[in-house]
């Protein structure tokens, strides 16, 4: 008995540790019978994949690692415009966080723009319309700068753009006010591209201040009829801030106490609810781990704790569209020589990746590669080469993608669906 006890504990730790083995950073070696299962919110997975942390991985991603574009195919029927490019450095050589709409045929995109860099303070907003394919307005101002510029080693306000949102035949611009509180504020835009008074979804908080362009306005103009709306709006249409927290019932911590942001959400064929986030580092502290986490839920439940999964991440932001038949889009910059080594590539190629279910991406396509290598602006903190931070949209058998070139320039791509055999 003393004998089959030791060698029954032998046999076990042999079986953990080859369990735990791991061949260059991105292909774990399992026996068939290592798979476990995992409650991810209110869904269980089963699963053979861990990090290098012995942390359990929601598999996801049903092809290859990609070490550079080639791995994808390029769609050759993609079309690429110029939306705004800056003409000088006072027009803000800064311009990020891409937000596109189409409302009554016709395209609208704003983004964040500053004059010296990166969510450096000031930061404003602006947008831009099309009636026709590859023809765009010059940029003006939606949201102007909520406080005085300042260089980004400084706190101040600043605004990042968040989305689109159409009510009740009215367009919507919501944008998220920073270092003055975190809280969405929005206006509406009419289709000659007048702007309207800017007004608050919720009620100010104690521990939060107005931009400088709502300070004159009286206080009972500040909540409209279109304010709980738009709040609405949200849970009707399964979207989701990109800066939401605990407010919104998600948790910025992963299930291994990975940081997390930029969060977003889809349906999966089934119906279930997705939620995704990416890991966060920077380069002086280099935490990611170049995943995509996840969490499910139905209707009832709770969003619980991300798990990472073994879908790729540059790093960069992320979205996903679900398509009338249930295929869904995730459109970012899915890439990644390893996993779990904390690498930042520059966000080239931009990719889709295509579930028929939304539970595994086994189609990968290059939406654009290439991205230039230098900047016709110099001095501008915070930037980086790439396409990145997109927007999409199905419109008319066509996928619109809105992102920042370097985070200077704003320009779009469109693909017909067909090109993805959709």
């Amino acid at each position: 008995m003393k004998y089959n006890t030791l060698s029954f504990i032998f046999l076990l730790t042999n079986i953990i540790i080859y369990s735990c083995q791991i061949e260059d950073n991105t292909n774990p070696i399992y026996k068939k019978d290592n798979s476990i299962t995992i409650q991810v919110g209110t869904r269980k997975v089963l699963t053979n994949k861990f990090t290098n942390n012995l942390q359990a991985v929601v598999p996801m991603w049903g092809v290859g690692i990609p070490r550079n574009s080639s791995l994808f195919s390029t769609i050759q029927e993609a079309e690429h415009a110029i939306v705004w490019q800056p003409k000088s450095l006072t027009d803000g050589a800064y311009n990020h966080y891409a937000c596109l709409a189409n409302f009554k045929g016709k395209f609208y995109a704003m983004w964040g723009n500053n004059t010296i860099g990166e969510d450096a303070p000031g930061q404003r907003v602006l947008f831009s319309t099309s009636d026709s394919w590859g023809t765009w307005s010059d940029a003006k101002e939606l949201f102007p700068a909520p406080g005085p510029l300042k260089p980004r080693s400084e706190v101040g306000i600043h605004l990042k753009p968040d989305r689109w949102a159409i009510i009740e035949d009215v367009l919507y611009a919501i944008v998220y006010i920073h270092e003055a509180g975190r809280y969405p504020i929005a206006c509406s835009v009419n289709e000659n591209g007048l702007v309207g008074n800017p007004f608050l979804l919720d009620s100010l908080s104690s521990n939060s201040s107005l931009p400088e362009f709502m300070q004159q306005i009286d206080i009972s103009q500040l909540l409209t009829p279109s304010s709980p709306k738009l709040k609405q709006w949200y849970i009707d249409n399964d979207q989701i801030n990109w800066w939401a927290d605990s407010e919104s019932g998600v948790i910025r911590n992963g299930i291994d106490g990975s940081q997390l942001i930029e969060s977003f959400i889809y349906r999966a064929k089934d119906n279930t609810k997705v939620i995704m986030m990416r890991c966060w580092g920077t380069s002086s502290n280099p935490v990611h781990n170049n995943r995509m986490y996840v969490s499910f839920k139905d209707e009832n439940g709770d969003w619980g704790l991300l798990y990472p999964t073994d879908i790729p991440d540059s790093p960069s932001r992320s979205q996903a569209i679900t398509l009338d038949d249930g295929t869904v889009l995730l459109i970012g910059n899915q890439i990644a020589p390893e996993f779990d080594k904390a690498i930042y590539l520059d966000r080239d190629p931009m990719t889709v990746a295509v579930s028929k279910d939304g539970f595994i991406f086994d189609e990968v396509y290059n939406l654009r590669i290439k991205a230039p290598n230098y900047y016709r602006f110099s001095g501008i903190g915070g930037r980086n080469p790439g396409f990145a931070y997109s927007s999409s949209l199905v419109f008319e058998g066509w996928l619109y993608t809105l992102y920042s070139v370097g985070k200077e320039d704003m320009e779009i791509t469109r693909v017909p669906l067909s090109a993805m055999n959709l």
